[in-house]
């Protein structure tokens, strides 16, 4: 399972280093249209040819929510919001609150329960994340209002929502079938906000088919294969925890790649980052391999 965590936080990582390199090339929001398009197809080609069982028609209006949440309006505020001023530092540091409403929603609605000592954790890599992200939040000449700060708090209510709600009855269903349903619904969506946003740049050289390929491949068969497939299985606070280590690993990235500065505070950030998350993740852990141990024992 370890090495399973590691895969989710470095494939989800890369995501930030894509869209720096589309700039330019296609706009945000084609790129996710063709990707969850050309995504769900994959999906839905691999569902007919081994045979994978389909939800029933009245449950497919449950895949559809929760693609539209996790994937589509999820990146489309987000995207939206950075596009129309928002530092990607003050989105990333409303992102922090994702474990917390994910922890809180988990409780309200599947009583998944987190102890102090979580919740210390949680508090703590919420702190260090600040610390990486800093150096972001005071940059001047950005201009945003208060209805881009909302918009990206949305984006984080649909990411949370559609986190938890892989935890409910959709959780029973076949998951390559689900996530065709859910990546293609997803696009739909996109090809709204490339509509309502008038966005058509696309230049297709080698350099965007390989994005294209990344975000496909990588990003989506990888990464959003991996979190859909990991909330079936482990607790929901536990996975979103571990999300708080993209921005840390996406800093690095790209000191490494764009030879962005990596501050004496972001380091210490990195490492704080790490420490919450794992006081959060042990302590999760133990408690869930405790109720599991239980379960058999019964």
């Amino acid at each position: 399972m370890q090495i399973l965590f590691v895969l989710l936080v470095l494939t989800w990582s890369t995501g930030f280093v894509v869209g720096k390199l589309i700039v330019g090339l296609v706009d945000p929001n084609v790129y996710l249209a063709i990707r969850f398009a050309l995504t769900g197809l994959f999906f839905l080609v691999g569902a007919l040819l081994f045979k994978r069982s389909f939800p029933s028609f009245s449950e497919l209006p449950k895949h559809i929510v929760a693609g539209v949440l996790l994937n589509g309006l999820y990146l489309g505020f987000a995207y939206v919001a950075v596009a129309h001023g928002l530092p990607a530092g003050v989105m990333a540091l409303i992102g922090a609150f994702q474990p917390v409403l994910v922890t809180l929603l988990a409780f309200l609605i599947v009583k998944e329960k987190t102890s102090v000592m979580g919740l210390i954790g949680m508090a703590v890599a919420i702190l260090g994340l600040y610390f990486v992200i800093s150096p972001s939040l005071h940059i001047e000449g950005h201009s945003y209002g208060i209805d881009m700060v909302l918009l990206a708090i949305l984006a984080i209510f649909c990411l949370s929502f559609g986190s938890v709600y892989q935890k409910m009855s959709i959780s029973k269903s076949d998951i390559v079938t689900t996530m065709a349903i859910q990546n293609l619904s997803a696009a739909a969506v996109s090809c709204v906000f490339v509509v309502a946003l008038g966005e058509q740049l696309l230049i297709i050289n080698t350099t965007s088919l390989l994005l294209f390929a990344w975000g496909i491949f990588v990003l989506s068969c990888g990464g959003v294969f991996l979190l859909v497939w990991l909330y079936r299985k482990v607790p929901a606070s536990l996975v979103s925890m571990l999300m708080l280590l993209v921005p840390p690993l996406a800093a690095i990235e790209s000191y490494f790649i764009f030879n962005e500065e990596m501050t004496p505070l972001q380091i210490v950030g990195v490492v704080t980052t790490v420490a919450g998350v794992y006081m959060s993740r042990l302590n999760i852990k133990l408690g869930w391999f405790k109720k599991e141990l239980s379960k058999q024992a019964l």
